[in-house]
């Protein structure tokens, strides 16, 4: 069962790919698309962070 670390890492991930789809789609002002941007890629280090430290738990 996901930890709840991981379904926090996961929510968090899923809502900044939601923010940054729907600025891109109202088309606002490129510094707001770029914050979004932003965001979205912190969130991908720490979706990325999560796999290597599942991955360093591995039996076997």
């Amino acid at each position: 069962m996901p930890s709840e670390e991981t379904r926090r890492v996961l929510k968090l991930f899923g809502v900044a790919v939601t923010n940054l789809e729907d600025a891109i789609d109202r088309r606002v002002p490129i510094p707001e698309i770029m914050k979004w941007d932003a965001e979205l890629a912190d969130r991908t280090r720490e979706v990325i962070d999560l796999v290597e430290h599942l991955r360093s738990r591995r039996i076997g």
